[in-house]
């Protein structure tokens, strides 16, 4: 009885911890998860031309409300990568998708063209920090004139260690667990379209990562 006791204990402490591994990409998509069991579970085109080679797509795929195409990028077959494409009408719409992102994620850069402005350096500069709400922005009103701006994020659990220690963008991905999710949200004109493209992706990854941590099929 006791044997049975301690083999149920250590089942249970043994499914945790493969449970913990998984590193979850967007919604129910995980990182490894191999191309066959996505194409199973999903109507996908190939959209290698749009993207890069075996990127494979899903349409009318809502975010948030809106209709959105939601691509899928593989390294050797197992999902590494998730970039969603969608349209917006207006300014409104794109602060909408920045806020959506905002629920997950903690912001770490902005980009506009050529200009940065680095969210971490801003915030460990003790002169600046009164200025901060102003300097973003005007620089997102400066972007959305143009229709042309990016945000880089990382997911709010990591945000809170990795800042702490970080004295910019670039020292935010030092030393980083292997879990941090990072995301971007680009906006910019396609076809004469305002297109929202957002891309999830775990930085830590690695094919050997994705070697020992197998999605294995469920029954």
């Amino acid at each position: 009885m006791k044997r049975l006791i301690l083999l149920g204990l250590f089942l249970s402490l043994s499914s945790t911890s493969i449970a913990a591994e998984q590193i979850r990409l967007y919604k129910q998509y995980i990182v490894g998860t191999p191309k066959a069991y996505l194409q199973k579970a999903h109507v996908l085109e190939d959209c290698s031309a749009k993207y890069e080679q075996g990127t494979l797509c899903m349409k009318n795929h809502s975010l948030s409300g809106e209709n959105t195409e939601i691509a899928f990028r593989f390294l050797n077959d197992r999902l590494v990568s998730i970039v969603l494409m969608v349209p917006l009408g207006d300014v409104n719409k794109i602060k909408k998708m920045f806020h959506v992102m905002k629920t997950q994620f903690d912001l770490v850069l902005i980009e506009n063209d050529k200009e940065r402005l680095d969210i971490i350096e801003i915030s460990s500069n003790t002169f600046a920090k009164n200025d901060f709400t102003k300097m973003i922005a005007d620089f997102e009103n400066r972007a959305y004139q143009k229709h042309n701006i990016k945000y880089t994020f990382i997911s709010k659990d990591e945000f809170k260690t990795q800042s702490r220690k970080a004295r910019n963008f670039t020292e935010i991905f030092k030393d980083a667990p292997i879990h941090m999710r990072a995301a971007t949200y680009s906006v910019g004109r396609k076809d004469g379209r305002v297109i929202g493209t957002i891309s999830f992706i775990v930085p830590g990854i690695t094919e050997a990562y994705l070697d020992q941590n197998p999605i294995v099929e469920d029954f």
